[in-house]
């Protein structure tokens, strides 16, 4: 009887020569089921970036912001509006196939419900690509997703823009933005004929 050898998908790559790069473009081209938040969909590729590499549009609007290890922790001056921007690493081509973006996905915390989350708006390059206005989130978002209408395809780079306010009450206006991704699916062309 024959020795039954187990071959798992790195030693398989490894000897393809395909490498590292050539197991992120396959993996990326195998559908697979993602689970977040108990709801399955497809994905074939996410992007996350840390919310310390968040921007401030109006800095002069807040009392303080800190780069931490583990999140931007922010506070706002009472009253005042503002937009926090995330640049998402974007791979718009893999394998000369084009992505699409599904959604986008934050995870945040505020200090208490004077201080949320009002506006989400997605971008590709300079292109409003979704609008999500009057959402108001405030306190524990551990996972909050935003689909992106018509899955479009991309060609510039993703961003996520949101439009925050801090309120006049006497309760905490801080917020801690700890991530922001993107979901991206990779459908196959339309058969010609």
């Amino acid at each position: 009887m024959a020795e039954q050898q187990n071959t798992n998908r790195r030693d398989l790559l490894k000897l393809s020569g395909m490498g590292a790069l050539g197991g992120l473009a396959l993996s990326a081209l195998t559908p697979r089921k993602a689970l977040a938040q108990g709801d399955e969909f497809d994905i074939s590729f996410a992007s996350w970036i840390h919310g310390h590499s968040m921007e401030i549009e109006y800095p002069d609007r807040m009392v303080s912001a800190v780069r931490k290890g583990y999140a931007f922790q922010v506070e706002g001056k009472p009253g005042t509006t503002n937009w926090f921007h995330f640049a998402i690493p974007t791979p718009v081509i893999i394998n000369d196939v084009r992505l699409q973006i599904a959604s986008v996905l934050l995870r945040f915390t505020t200090g208490s419900i004077d201080s949320f989350v009002r506006d989400v708006h997605i971008y590709d390059g300079e292109k409003r690509i979704a609008v999500h206005d009057g959402v108001y989130l405030a306190e524990e978002n551990s996972l909050v997703r935003f689909e992106v209408p018509e899955t479009p395809y991309l060609a510039l780079g993703l961003g996520i823009s949101l439009g925050v306010g801090f309120g006049v009450e006497m309760m905490a206006h801080t917020m801690s933005f700890i991530s922001a991704g993107g979901d991206f699916v990779i459908r196959p062309p339309e058969d010609a004929a």
